[in-house]
């Protein structure tokens, strides 16, 4: 069996210290989790978790430390081994990314091993379900079931465990077995990957240069992390992000060097003269988007050809936050429930309009000037100071979205491709869905953002859960970019919602009767939730430990400890939240 050691690697002197036992660390899951989360509490469905409290950014800070960090050492082939053991020792050793995957590099042999591509992408399985076959002498076959799989750019897509074959070829090597040929890309067991891999939430611009929106990613811990992040972030958002978001930098712009220098806490970022061509705002924003990128707590000093930039801090909005408290209508009040007892404080200027309208879904605004409402006849937008307007009489219609430029988005159940948006000027728009096969849509709430939507909607009787970007042209929406898939329930959803800029949540009824809440970090790992009986709808705060949930009996359910525990009686709607400022 392949042996497995760790050393202590300190990023900021890039040398190696001690060798030292190996120690598992299960940070309580892959991506931003907490060691404080109970398995009582929530049962894990992928090799990873998701934070239940905080607003902390996707694991930058376990990227690159002050203090040293663990580098896995496999162990490097054993003279006279078969084929097969050298084999799961490559798999083992291609594990380490240390020194351009050398370890991985010594089973192979010297030409195949200048042409395998470890950077390809990466296999998470389980580890155990592993079958290997030998076809002949020269040619052994590994069956994998992936949970998850890493693209090369670092994006993280749970898998539906379909096997896959993989093959690999031996030729003698001075008599000793060595791989000749291999699929590219790495097989890591996700216990290692954990160990191996850290996510980091890259950040680019809302079309409007107004707020910062992640996308996460995957790298290999260690030195050479800062400086994969900031060409990842060169490189553009992920495909299914393209058009939505915008970046600050220049087309062309490229580290002079394929390398970040971080001394102390500082990243040291040294970009071509493409860069000459941004101005000082645009300085600014590409500043804030490494800075925003890299750990927490490095700075970032920009130079442009070596030449030093005086660039200011920008401190753009990251995260848009709502109001902690719930907001609910509950015999005839509309408002924002009191942290303890039962009073509503009213948003002015638009809860009475709300609670004459009598609707069974409510979206507010950011900046709680406007909100739109299902009620009888249709969608209504309510504005401060004014009538509430119908913006959309279609029957069947599902829970709308407002988005923060102040467009309602509307689309009938039955309807899924049928999507109006309506502005302030209650001009009404199609907007072209992507998934034109669809037969049903349950739930549509727009990012707070506004720069992405989640969306639970059924093929036939196939339940999709997808998050889309929004393509605007001057802030009106024009259309949506190609789906990002996350894994579903077995059952088609009641209803979503945002935790947070990188969590979303679903709520769905199981074949039981049962309900189940699934947690989903875009681009990471999901969890399963328990859920109150009974449950309807649920609503996002800031934090996953902040979700809400309403019953069909009025009880609105807040998390308690291992559970969730009852709040209110009498509640028939509980209302999302866009954010506090706009």
């Amino acid at each position: 069996m392949p042996r497995r050691s760790w050393v202590t690697w300190d990023p900021t002197t890039e040398s190696r210290r001690e060798l030292m036992r190996r120690v598992p660390i299960r940070a309580a899951g892959i991506g931003r989790a907490l060691a404080a989360v109970v398995a009582a509490v929530i049962v894990l469905t992928s090799c990873g978790g998701i934070p239940r409290e905080g607003n902390v950014r996707a694991g930058q800070a376990d990227l690159v430390d002050e203090s040293p960090a663990q580098v896995f050492l496999p162990s490097g082939p054993q003279r006279d081994a078969s084929a097969e053991s050298i084999l799961l020792g490559f798999i083992d050793a291609a594990s380490s990314p240390e020194n351009n995957y050398a370890i991985a590099r010594e089973f192979l042999t010297p030409s195949f091993s200048a042409d395998w591509d470890p950077t390809a992408g990466v296999i998470v399985d389980d580890g155990i379900g592993r079958v290997v076959t030998a076809r002949d002498e020269q040619t052994i076959q590994v069956m994998v079931t992936p949970i998850a799989e890493v693209s090369a750019t670092g994006e993280y897509r749970e898998s539906d465990s379909t096997p896959v074959p993989l093959g690999y070829q031996f030729v003698q090597v001075d008599g000793q077995w060595r791989i000749q040929a291999a699929p590219n890309g790495t097989v890591i067991d996700e216990n290692t990957f954990n160990d191996v891999f850290s996510a980091s939430a890259l950040y680019f611009f809302d079309p409007g240069f107004d707020m910062l929106v992640p996308d996460l990613r995957w790298f290999p811990r260690g030195a050479s992390a800062p400086t994969k992040i900031v060409n990842a972030v060169l490189s553009g958002p992920s495909s299914w992000l393209v058009g939505a978001v915008a970046t600050a930098f220049p087309d062309g712009t490229k580290l002079t060097a394929d390398a970040v220098r971080v001394v102390r806490r500082n990243a040291m970022v040294d970009l071509n003269s493409e860069a000459l061509n941004a101005d000082r705002i645009t300085l600014e924003r590409m500043k804030a988007q490494l800075t925003a990128s890299l750990p927490s707590g490095m700075s970032v000093k920009v130079t442009i050809d070596q030449n030093p930039q005086d660039i200011a801090d920008l401190g753009p909005a990251v995260n848009p936050r709502v109001d902690a408290r719930a907001l609910i209508l509950r015999e005839g009040d509309f408002g924002f429930l009191a942290a303890s007892g039962q009073a509503v404080t009213p948003v002015d200027g638009v809860s009475d309009a709300i609670v004459g309208l009598a609707p069974t879904a409510v979206s507010l605004a950011a900046g709680q000037q406007a909100a739109v409402a299902l009620a009888e006849g249709g969608v209504w937008r309510v504005r401060a100071g004014n009538d509430p307007e119908l913006v959309d009489s279609r029957a069947g219609l599902i829970a709308p979205s407002i988005d923060n430029d102040g467009y309602t988005w509307s689309v009938p159940m039955n309807q899924p491709n049928d999507i109006v948006v309506t502005g302030m000027d209650s001009a009404a728009v199609s907007v072209a869905s992507p998934w034109p096969e669809a037969t049903t849509i349950q739930a549509m709430k727009v990012a707070r953002d506004g720069t992405r939507i989640v969306v639970a909607y059924t093929i036939g009787a196939e339940p999709r859960l997808a998050v889309v970007g929004i393509l605007r042209k001057d802030g009106l929406p024009i259309g949506l970019t190609a789906p990002l898939q996350l894994m579903a329930d077995s059952t088609p959803a009641l209803d979503v919602a945002w935790v947070d800029e990188l969590t979303v949540a679903s709520l769905s009824t199981l074949a039981t009767g049962a309900k189940q809440i699934s947690a989903r970090e875009l681009g990471g790992a999901s969890l399963v939730l328990e859920s109150p009986p009974d449950a309807v709808a649920l609503a996002g705060s800031n934090s996953l430990r902040d979700l809400r949930a309403i019953t069909s009996s009025g009880g609105l359910h807040v998390q308690r400890g291992v559970g969730w525990q009852k709040r209110l009686d009498g509640v028939t709607v509980l209302a999302t939240q866009q954010g506090i400022d706009k």
